[in-house]
């Protein structure tokens, strides 16, 4: 059948690509595949791919939408992703060792998650997730 076969990347838009790159690649410890300037960058993570671009104006060597706007102090991201670790509490804890600010705690959730939140340099939502206690 046609029509969608995966979810191939996400892209978080940035104000610093040089920050976000920071992060996602030495606090995170994403493999980073292709760094364009100070606009996009773009790292493997399994078989998907995260995407930091700088909201910029579109243009004719640049089919980029001009309406993407990078969150603001005063108005963070309304956006969520989610990754799959192996053991949440040991990963929280090498965060927290990293210098990262834990917005909310690990916790076991009815769904039968464990996870815990950070926010990235731009205010995106970053949750941190494995089998619950209960099912690990």
């Amino acid at each position: 059948m046609e029509g969608i076969e995966q979810c191939d990347f996400i892209a978080l838009i940035v104000r610093d690509i040089r920050v976000a790159v920071r992060f996602y690649q030495d606090i995170l410890g994403l493999p980073l595949r292709f760094v364009d300037g100070d606009h996009y960058a773009l790292f493997q993570v399994g078989a998907m791919k995260l995407a930091l671009q700088v909201a910029r104006p579109a243009g004719p060597d640049l089919p980029v939408a001009d309406d993407l706007i990078a969150p603001t102090a005063q108005c963070g991201a309304s956006v969520l992703v989610a990754f799959a670790v192996t053991d949440v509490d040991r990963w929280c804890a090498t965060l927290k060792e990293r210098g990262v600010v834990i917005s909310r705690e690990p916790a076991d959730y009815p769904w039968g998650n464990r996870e815990f939140s950070v926010h990235d340099p731009d205010g995106h939502v970053l949750i941190f997730h494995g089998p619950s206690k209960d099912r690990a």
